[in-house]
């Protein structure tokens, strides 16, 4: 089993990316809102203030996106499908994605695809 992670810096194409990884048949997905260390230093921390000029993105605006599978290829599958709709992971703006190897796990995970 592995863990797929996709962190995405344009909350915009959230929905390609939803949609790709249902044609996929990845399980369990979720949705977090998600920023940086440094937008979370300049908004929380008084002493980082000065990063806010540097931050261009309002805080919430990057989505990740957590889902479970079988498949030891869904990254090539998945960059192909997100091409077709013209997002490319190569692209700074795109974001990028994980495959963790899962050996341990406690509970149930649902490996149907409840999307």
């Amino acid at each position: 089993m592995n863990l797929l992670i996709i962190a995405i810096d344009d909350p915009g194409h959230l929905d390609d990316f939803l949609s790709a990884l249902v044609e996929l048949d990845v399980a369990g997905l979720r949705v977090l809102d998600s920023f940086s260390v440094m937008e979370m230093l300049a908004r929380e921390a008084p002493i980082f203030a000065g990063l806010r000029q540097l931050i261009t993105r309002p805080r919430g605006e990057s989505k990740t996106i957590l889902g479970l599978t079988q498949d030891d290829d869904i990254l090539t599958r998945l960059d192909e499908l997100l091409k077709k709709v013209g997002l490319d992971f190569d692209s700074s703006s795109a974001g990028y994605a994980l495959l963790v190897p899962v050996s341990q796990w406690i509970g149930h995970p649902d490996l149907e695809n409840d999307s």
